[in-house]
């Protein structure tokens, strides 16, 4: 993404990591905290009027911790397939009403708001159960040397005995496009709360499961680093996506 609206940020791209099926369109922005109630307030109105229909959901989140990135929040678009996502785009500018209140939601980014990057990604596989109360995120980016070897290294650790008592749910992404320089993947653990996070966390130290699954994905994978964000609101309604 380097991390986490609708047509304004959509991207007509092709890649060949692409699948039909979910994906995802990330801005991240900087704004202050004089702005973000006037943002969310702005994200009720359009959800309330022509967003009400949109065939996923969109996540305003504040960036807790991500180095030396500007961004201070993103919006993450949820959709069950490109095409959707597109169509969607396309009602809006061909019907006056929705093409007004989008251009309302437009008008207000962009005195609130700089934008920072924008990045669309396309779901690979999931682990755990989908549960909407998992607001806390952890998204870890890498580039892969063996993108099978990846998979294969999440899949076992998932399955393992430890990994079944993972809380939460995690997803593995490719990058479709995201600038130069971008990870090809990206891995995102959600959880319930950051002492779920932590506590879990503590929990791996030296486990012979994860100690396997470190051995695995290393090599298979180039680590760019993470960055640890928390939802503020969430709305419309998840597409339907298949957890392994």
């Amino acid at each position: 993404m380097k991390r986490p609206l609708y047509a304004l940020f959509a991207l007509c791209l092709a890649s060949t990591l692409a699948h039909a099926g979910p994906g995802w369109d990330v801005t991240s922005f900087s704004t202050t905290p004089q702005n973000a109630p006037k943002l969310v307030a702005a994200m009720d109105e359009w959800m309330a009027a022509g967003g009400k229909d949109y065939p996923g959901t969109v996540v305003l989140s504040v960036n807790e911790a991500d180095g030396n990135d500007p961004a201070t929040h993103t919006i993450l678009v949820n959709f069950g397939s490109v095409a959707e996502n597109e169509a969607f785009g396309q009602k809006i500018q061909s019907n006056e009403k929705l093409s007004a209140a989008w251009n309302k939601l437009m008008n207000v980014f962009a005195s609130t708001v700089t934008v920072v990057q924008t990045t669309r990604g396309s779901l690979l596989r999931s682990w755990g159960d989908v549960d909407p109360s998992d607001t806390v995120w952890m998204h870890h980016f890498v580039t892969a040397n063996n993108a099978a070897a990846v998979v294969g290294a999440l899949d076992r650790w998932a399955n393992s005995a430890k990994g079944k008592t993972m809380p939460g749910q995690m997803h593995l992404s490719s990058v479709i496009a995201g600038g130069i320089g971008s990870p090809s993947h990206i891995i995102s653990i959600g959880y319930a709360s950051q002492a779920e996070m932590e506590t879990w966390g503590d929990s791996l130290a030296g486990n012979p499961d994860f100690a396997a699954f470190m051995a695995a994905i290393q090599p298979a994978t180039e680590y760019h680093g993470a960055n640890l964000s928390v939802e503020v609101k969430t709305w419309g309604t998840p597409p339907a996506q298949t957890a392994s």
